[in-house]
């Protein structure tokens, strides 16, 4: 649009000297006309081509052509030919001033809604950090409650990342790891303490067990186990053992 609209003024603006200088040509006809006597020959300097004038005398005509453009030229009255130039005149620069209003509207319009997209970025970005920092506030709160809401006989708790879950099991006091057994497998585990059982069920999910590793630390056995597809898990165990 903006394109249409430039195209269409720098053609306006082109063609109105033209207009305004036929204009003023046929009013200087109008005079001379007036001023000149019966059969008075009237001398005129006109253009051949760039550069290039010649003179000529013509007696007094209430009659001129004007050029339309497209190859097409009529015969006009005098009087005829200074209404129609008017009229010519008086439009194009009514045109011409529609035209640059229009263009200024649309300056402010393309501003306004570049201002527009701009802010709905920058509000889109801080949306996305908020909801980011909101995410790793929950991800705490969601772990102590996942661990809370899961209790079983042997006391242990868990938490989960995206990529992993984190067990911890207790031991008996003095417990040492040379006393501890732990069995991971692809869908269930198994914590003995010298042959008695302390932790043993089907997952919730699958895991890796290349990938899964468990260390002692103090009384506890901290077991990491690798999750074969990242997704939340709803409990440690499944639910249907």
């Amino acid at each position: 649009m903006q394109s249409s609209l430039t195209a269409q003024r720098a053609s306006l603006k082109q063609k109105l000297p033209d207009i305004m200088a036929a204009g003023d040509t046929v009013n200087h006809l109008v005079e001379r006309k007036e001023k000149a006597q019966e059969d008075e020959a009237t001398e005129y300097t006109y253009q051949l081509a760039d550069c290039i004038w010649s003179k000529a005398s013509a007696p007094p005509s209430n009659s001129v052509c004007l050029w339309l453009g497209a190859n097409c030229m009529l015969e006009y009255t005098l009087d005829e030919a200074v209404e129609l130039l008017r009229t010519n005149e008086a439009n194009a620069k009514t045109t011409l001033k529609s035209l640059e209003e229009d263009m200024a509207f649309l300056r402010d319009q393309i501003t306004t809604t570049e201002v527009n997209i701009a802010r709905t970025h920058n509000f889109g970005v801080k949306q996305r950090q908020l909801a980011k920092e909101r995410g790793e506030e929950a991800k705490p709160a969601a772990a102590a409650v996942s661990s809370a809401a899961q209790p079983s006989s042997g006391a242990y708790t868990w938490k989960q990342e995206a990529e992993e879950v984190e067990v911890s099991v207790p031991t008996p006091s003095g417990a040492q790891k040379s006393d501890v057994k732990v069995t991971i497998l692809a869908d269930s585990i198994k914590v003995e303490h010298l042959g008695k059982v302390l932790l043993q069920g089907s997952l919730a999910g699958k895991v890796s067990p290349n990938g899964s590793t468990w260390t002692m630390t103090g009384s506890r056995v901290e077991i990491t186990l690798e999750k074969a597809e990242q997704t939340q898990w709803a409990s440690l165990f499944d639910s249907s053992d």
